[in-house]
């Protein structure tokens, strides 16, 4: 996400509803997300942009179908260490991480050689 932005892009959105499409396969569970909003020290109004990152990322998930009591949002001020060069050669920051967890009443033992179940770990490229 560019800095001193809070909106999501289209690509940002579709990683997430891809990640989500695959959660929903996860049987008899409810789904969490736990999600790093961030900004970095360079931008402008840190605790603003933490606050409308998470509120804008939560406000997809529920569109998504997963529950606001399932959406826990950790703000996160980031330094150096989350700069990452991409492919053009500009340098970005990972402002929004978004992880998916089942919620389960029982084991989870039974996920485990289910074929919908495939442990994935995918990052959204800035």
């Amino acid at each position: 996400m560019p800095f001193n932005t809070v909106e999501l892009s289209k690509e940002n959105r579709r990683s997430i509803a891809e990640a989500e499409e695959e959660a929903k396969k996860w049987p008899d569970v409810q789904i969490q997300a736990i999600v790093m909003a961030g900004a970095y020290i360079g931008e402008h109004d840190l605790d603003v942009l933490q606050e409308r990152r998470g509120e804008n990322v939560q406000a997809y998930l529920r569109k998504l179908g997963i529950r606001s009591e399932n959406i826990y949002i950790v703000p996160k001020t980031l330094t150096d260490g989350f700069v990452v060069k991409r492919a053009d050669g500009e340098l970005a920051v990972r402002q929004i991480e978004v992880e998916l967890h089942p919620i389960r009443t029982a084991t989870c033992a039974c996920m485990c050689n289910d074929p919908r179940v495939t442990p994935r770990t995918k990052v959204i490229n800035p």
